[in-house]
């Protein structure tokens, strides 16, 4: 009876608090500024990141989380300076009945605000053209992880404070220290320490908000919740609830209580243990800026001068996936060694490989495995598993398996990816790549069967299986939609809006461009692939035969704000390397700058500023600058021809006084076919 009338009354203080409501509306008043500031900036239009959203609330959560600090500090520090529990023989029960119905009240308050919120983001989403799906779902899940629960622990950091300092002037200062530390910002406010933790690290429990607080969605993973972060919210409570009971020891009045106390003390390190290695066993890569860090630094460590032995040939692949558990059996077309070398992800724990049923060894350096065989076999059989990583993340039950990737053995000589070092004004720079942007011209028979909704797959399906020749296999098993326009069939992430009135700009956009790049060389792949699937952050871009994977880097897919980058995008994608990587890199931006010009675009910077031309000796980049200089006055047919004859016959062993050979034959000609 009496902790209702506590509940009560306290409810009452908080409705006439012109502090903690006023707070409470600043909230939304801010969050409404935000999405005025959002949707009035024309840039933003159908940008495809309506899934970052949320991550306003990490900043709105961390101004309004100080005022309900000192609100619950001055209302709990004032009781305790009146003493009235003290009058009562039952007064420190009291006290733990005034911190209960306190705490219950704020939770109550903090859940309105949850399903406000959650009703806001919502109306917008419908308002802008997200369609239903699960990712409404997963908002709320992430607002009760992100919101709710940092919310909900400013009355308990008010609360110790008061215990602890009563009404001194200190406590204003300590206030301040715990709302900068305990923050969801406190991520961005010290990146440099935040950048080198990871996911699975302990110190990743003294943060409550993300490691890029930024970047809230990732495309058919969804947010960044997991049972990792609800069970660092448990260990978070249970720490402040033990906090709490420890600074109110002093309040007892008999030993009774105080011994009662410290035995209930005495469990929480091992419920906080247990609690804090569950948020560590099972939290995401996914998001963390430290473990790609690390993933990227194993990389370059490892030789790229390996040894690998193809003398083999695959027929066919048959691949099961069930939950985290990946099998592999390559059937084998031919075998000319005892050992084979295959490409398999090196984060990826092999538990046994068999040929012909039978246990062989194996050894591995980096992504490529060597089987030592004892005789010569018609099958190999890998069994390991399927784990979360920065490169392939794994979360929640969804995974994005794309076929650049080494996420079942390849026969490939190289690993999964590759960087190249060189210097940029004395300062060492990295640029990177998959090396299986462009695939082997051979298909295999792929039977691949997996539990659990799948999303996209190449590989059409067949009863229960998915089963076909394919070049490489994708398979997405997430957060996504699919439509069908004019024979494509069109997979997006969730958070993407009004696909389905987009799509013939988007299909018209990318045929008339892939069209045009046929114009100035051969491309890997002779028409635009039926399956395409687009993604706004994380995914590579690739184009193999069946089908066409584009990261559009947070822009519209239906606009031409992309500019330069979607025109050098398409080329990259489907015209292969030749020639030094310089020379190539060259050729891709001429050849942007023709595309560009062709289409109308007004705005074209005649030079060279990558960072591969800047890398270059002084002597180079005025041959690169020269032939800038001659290709802006021609025609457009004679940027074409110059174009396709430098592609065409270029290769490692050609300098730049050929490129400028080139270009003085297609001006004496005219540039006529």
């Amino acid at each position: 009876m009496r902790w209702k009338l506590l509940f009560v009354f306290y409810l009452k203080q908080l409705g006439k608090s012109k502090l903690y409501v006023g707070a409470s509306v600043l909230f939304f008043v801010l969050l409404l500024v935000r999405f005025i500031l959002f949707f009035s900036d024309d840039m933003n239009s159908n940008m495809e990141y309506s899934g970052d959203l949320p991550s306003e609330v990490f900043m709105l959560v961390q101004i309004i989380s100080i005022f309900y600090m000192v609100f619950f500090y001055l209302l709990y520090s004032k009781e305790l300076l009146y003493g009235v529990s003290s009058w009562f023989a039952d007064g420190y029960r009291i006290l733990l009945e005034k911190m209960s119905a306190l705490f219950a009240v704020h939770t109550l308050c903090q859940g309105f605000m949850t399903v406000m919120a959650y009703g806001v983001f919502s109306l917008v989403y419908v308002f802008i053209g997200i369609e239903p799906s699960d990712l409404y779902l997963s908002l709320l899940r992430f607002l009760a992880v992100y919101m709710f629960g940092p919310l909900v622990f400013t009355v308990l950091y008010g609360v110790i404070i008061a215990l602890l300092f009563e009404t001194k002037k200190i406590s204003f200062f300590v206030m301040l220290f715990v709302w900068i530390l305990t923050g969801p910002m406190m991520t961005e406010l010290f990146i440099d320490v935040s950048q080198t933790v990871h996911a699975r690290d302990w110190a990743s429990l003294l943060f409550i908000g993300k490691h890029a607080i930024q970047h809230a969605y990732d495309s058919y993973l969804g947010f960044e919740v997991d049972r990792g972060g609800e069970w660092k919210l448990a260990t978070w409570f249970l720490v402040l609830i033990g906090l709490a009971l420890l600074s109110s020891i002093r309040w007892t009045q008999t030993r009774k209580e105080r011994h009662t106390v410290l035995k209930a003390l005495l469990v929480f390190p091992f419920l906080i243990v247990l609690t804090a290695y569950s948020s560590l066993q099972t939290n995401t890569k996914t998001f963390t800026r430290a473990d790609q860090t690390t993933e990227i630094n194993e990389y370059r460590q490892m030789s790229q001068s390996t040894k690998a032995d193809l003398r083999y040939g695959i027929q066919s692949y048959d691949i099961s996936l069930h939950g985290s558990r990946a099998v592999a059996r390559v059937a084998l077309s031919h075998l000319e060694t005892t050992k084979p070398t295959f490409q398999l992800y090196h984060l990826y724990p092999i538990q046994s490989i068999q040929a012909d049923h039978q246990p062989v060894k194996f050894t591995r350096s980096g992504d490529l495995v060597t089987v030592f065989l004892p005789k010569p076999v018609s099958t190999l059989t890998f069994s390991y598993e399927i784990v979360d990583t920065a490169f392939i993340p794994y979360t929640n039950g969804r995974i994005v398996l794309l076929a650049d990737k080494a996420w079942y053995p390849k026969k490939r000589a190289s690993h999964m990816y590759r960087l190249y070092e060189y210097s940029v004004a004395g300062t060492r720079a990295w640029r990177d790549e998959f090396t299986d942007q462009f695939f082997p011209p051979e298909k295999h028979v792929f039977t691949l069967s997996v539990d659990g909704d799948v999303l996209f797959c190449n590989l059409p399906k067949r009863g229960a299986v998915y089963r076909g020749k394919a070049q490489a296999v994708t398979l997405i098993k997430g957060q996504g939609h699919q439509l069908v326009y004019q024979g494509y069939e069109i997979t997006y992430p969730a958070d993407w809006p009004n696909m389905a009135e987009r799509a013939p700009t988007v299909i018209h956009q990318l045929e008339k461009t892939f069209h045009q790049v046929q114009q100035a060389a051969s491309t890997v792949v002779s028409s635009l692939p039926k399956f395409i699937v687009f993604s706004s952050w994380g995914l590579s871009s690739f184009m193999a035969n069946d089908h066409l994977v584009y990261n559009t880097n947070f822009f519209s897919i239906d606009t031409y704000h992309l500019e330069r980058d979607y025109y050098e995008n398409m080329l990259r994608l489907s015209v292969p390397p030749k020639g030094s990587m310089i020379m190539y890199n060259e050729w891709i931006l001429l050849a942007t700058r023709w595309l560009m010009q062709t289409n109308g675009l007004p705005v074209i910077d005649w030079s060279s500023k990558s960072e591969l031309f800047e890398s270059q000796p002084r002597s180079v980049q005025k041959q690169i600058e020269s032939i800038y200089d001659d290709f802006q006055p021609l025609g457009i047919d004679q940027k074409r021809q110059f174009l396709r004859t430098w592609y065409e016959t270029m290769d490692d062993t050609w300098t730049w006084d050929r490129v400028l050979q080139v270009m003085q034959e297609v001006k004496v000609v005219g540039g006529h076919d």
